[in-house]
């Protein structure tokens, strides 16, 4: 008995004394019940840290004519593989490569061997089918010859004159002439080497006019139409004017863009076949503000766009569109008409957070 109220008074003790340890430790650590901010304090520390002060400035927008700009390369408008209507050797050579050509102009001569021989018998042959023809005729107006002997002889005097009208052209080909105004870039031959029908002589380029050719996204070829105006920035720094031609209505498979091709003049005949261009395509004038690029932002979508804030000094989110870069800022749309974007400090604040603004006039006082 006496051993079980020993073991009682123990435990008693014990916990006494672990009690009294615990309300010792928390008084040591200043932690008490009392402390702790009430949930009306937490919501004012909270709108303390949001009220941030941030630079603004108001813009007003301008009318601005809105640009494509898309990269290309010089093109010529047009040129042509001559090949050989005729065969045999060349015996004459009128045009060196790189010299301007007119059309009709002869390039080459090949030698006419037996043609002029061929050709005698022809026109030989079309005097006796006349002569024969001119005879059955008159019998046949008197009844002595019949019909269809007339028509034998009408029949002969075409063949001999298809025949020499053959010889004719196959003579003239012997002669391989420019077919417009242009530049001779490539000759095949020399004199002496044979050619043969549909053998490749030479070729010719038209210098004037001349084309500027890119690719346009399926997003801006809604914007364009033949007939637009447009300027190419060429590697060496000149620039060119011209008019758009064609637009292409079918995408390429690979790329999802559409051709587009600018008709530039080049009459001194400076330009050559692929240049690097820059080309710029003024589309439609629309109201834009002008903003340096360092504040453009974007949201938590990936979306392009510029920090405001409204009349009740909350910031808000304003997507955009760049119709046009400058080497002193961008050009938008998208923005109202006047609105007060902030120029410092948005990087630190989110959509709808309640801030303190500053005018950029007065920080640059």
């Amino acid at each position: 008995m006496k051993k079980s109220i020993g073991i009682a008074v123990l435990i008693a003790a014990a916990i006494a004394i672990w009690i009294w340890s615990d309300t010792w430790s928390s008084a040591e650590d200043g932690t008490e019940l009392a402390s702790l901010p009430t949930n009306a304090a937490a919501e004012s520390a909270k709108a303390e840290k949001l009220d941030v002060l941030v630079e603004v400035r108001t813009l007003v927008a301008e009318s601005r004519m809105r640009r494509i700009e898309l990269r290309g390369r010089t093109e010529a408008s047009r040129w042509v593989d001559i090949r050989a209507e005729t065969g045999a050797r060349v015996v004459t050579i009128n045009a060196r490569k790189g010299a301007k050509v007119r059309g009709g102009d002869v390039i080459v001569e090949l030698s006419m061997e037996d043609r002029e021989a061929k050709l005698a018998e022809a026109i030989t042959t079309v005097r006796q089918r006349q002569i024969e023809y001119d005879a059955s005729q008159r019998l046949s107006e008197r009844g002595y010859r019949a019909q269809n002997k007339l028509a034998e002889a009408a029949a002969l005097l075409d063949k001999a004159l298809a025949y020499q009208a053959q010889i004719e052209l196959d003579i003239d080909n012997t002669k391989i002439r420019a077919p417009f105004d242009g530049v001779l870039e490539l000759r095949h031959v020399e004199i002496g080497d044979f050619v043969q029908r549909n053998m490749i002589v030479a070729r010719v380029v038209d210098q004037d006019p001349f084309l500027v050719v890119g690719q346009i996204s399926e997003v801006d070829v809604a914007f364009l139409k033949v007939g637009d105006a447009g300027v190419a920035t060429l590697a060496s720094g000149d620039l060119v004017e011209g008019r758009l031609r064609f637009i292409a209505t079918t995408a390429d498979p690979k790329t999802r863009t559409f051709r587009v091709e600018m008709e530039v003049a080049n009459r001194s005949g400076t330009l050559r076949d692929g240049l690097t261009a820059e080309i710029k395509i003024e589309v439609d004038q629309s109201m834009a503000h002008h903003v340096s690029s360092a504040i453009l932002t974007l949201d938590d979508e990936g979306q392009l766009g510029v920090r405001g804030v409204d009349a009740g000094n909350r910031v808000k989110f304003y997507a955009v569109e760049i119709i046009d870069d400058t080497g002193d800022g961008v050009w938008l749309s998208g923005l109202p008409d006047r609105v007060d974007v902030i120029s410092v400090g948005q990087e630190f604040v989110r959509d709808g957070d309640l801030v303190r603004t500053k005018r950029a006039e007065e920080a640059a006082s």
